[in-house]
């Protein structure tokens, strides 16, 4: 068999990076260092107000750097993607970092798999929560539990002829600095949705997964790094909630789904309004609770969901009363 040539395929690893001065050099650097050795770094400033700029001046003349107002990651990608020259690109978030090998082994599969539109690795962590934790094995192994066979001594095919379902059902993803995706592909489904400042990276992959095939390199390639303030952040239950009910509202103005895509995602949707509508009735703002209910109620009918409903009409002395009897009745 012919051996591969992976330098004749350019790769475009895109950062975008907002006050992660301190970071940005090891991700830089574990760029450099890759065994493949045909790849541009673009890196987007998307308005950071620290030391951003200073640290990048060592670097200037080795990547393609671009700046610009604060827009949010899903414009830094995009701009990023925009002013790139690769046949492949690859992401990767301005705090994590990547072993030599990641580009190489990923361009190996996807020069012996044309078929195949994304391709992601596993991952360990940089923190003191998870330091030194497999992602798939310890953390995110839900990813391992999609259909799949074998293709390489590292690589593996997600087999499901109905990724797009799947995806939907387990609600389980790559993270970006783990995922590269074939030109092409980003081409037909278009950039990130900027109207998203989180989970944006989640509804590309649905859209992604419309289309095209995704197999992953089962080698932990990237270090994740976790951080206190990004946890603190992803904690807030309401925006989490509310930004992914939006995702998902969204999803059909960039792909067309199939009746039962659309009959999941619905189901998926509802969950969030209810999520969503609880968040606001335990806070006590019963008129914005309503408005998430109500419309649980229409994507996906349920009791839960039109108990806490009809409770919203209730005056607040007596959801007071209700929750005390409830306190003293649990076990």
């Amino acid at each position: 068999m012919e051996e591969l040539v992976l330098t004749q395929t350019k790769v475009s690893v895109i950062i975008p990076a907002y006050n992660c001065g301190r970071y940005l050099p090891d991700a830089i650097e574990s760029v450099l260092c890759q065994t493949h050795r045909s790849f541009e770094i673009v890196v987007v400033n998307d308005g950071s107000t620290d030391d951003t700029e200073k640290v990048l001046l060592p670097y200037r003349d080795r990547i393609v750097y671009l700046g610009g107002r604060n827009q949010g990651a899903s414009a830094a990608r995009n701009k990023g993607f925009a002013a790139s020259r690769g046949d492949l690109i690859a992401y990767l978030d301005a705090d994590d970092v990547w072993r030599p090998e990641k580009l190489t082994w990923q361009v190996e599969l996807f020069e012996a798999n044309p078929d195949i539109g994304v391709c992601f690795t596993d991952f360990t962590f940089l923190g003191q929560r998870f330091e030194g934790d497999r992602g798939f094995k310890e953390r995110d192994s839900a990813l391992l539990r999609y259909p799949s066979r074998q293709i390489g001594s590292r690589s593996h095919l997600l087999t499901s002829p109905l990724l797009l379902e799947d995806f939907l059902v387990q609600q389980a993803f790559p993270k970006p600095s783990v995922t590269m995706v074939r030109r092409q592909c980003l081409d037909r489904v278009g950039g990130f949705d900027e109207s998203l400042q989180i989970c944006e990276d989640t509804q590309m992959y649905l859209r992604l997964a419309k289309y095209f095939k995704f197999a992953y390199v089962d080698e932990p390639l990237v270090q994740r790094r976790v951080r206190e303030d990004t946890l603190a952040s992803s904690a807030d239950n309401r925006r989490y909630a509310s930004v992914h009910i939006q995702m998902l509202e969204n999803l059909e103005n960039w792909i067309p789904l199939s009746a039962k895509e659309r009959s999941i995602a619905n189901k998926l949707l509802s969950s969030y309004r209810f999520a969503a509508g609880y968040t606001e009735f335990s806070d006590g703002y019963l008129l914005a609770s309503r408005r998430y209910l109500q419309g649980s109620l229409k994507t996906h009918a349920s009791v839960r969901a039109l108990l806490y409903f009809i409770m919203t009409f209730l005056p607040a002395e007596w959801i007071r009363t209700l929750r005390l009897l409830k306190r003293q009745l649990a076990p």
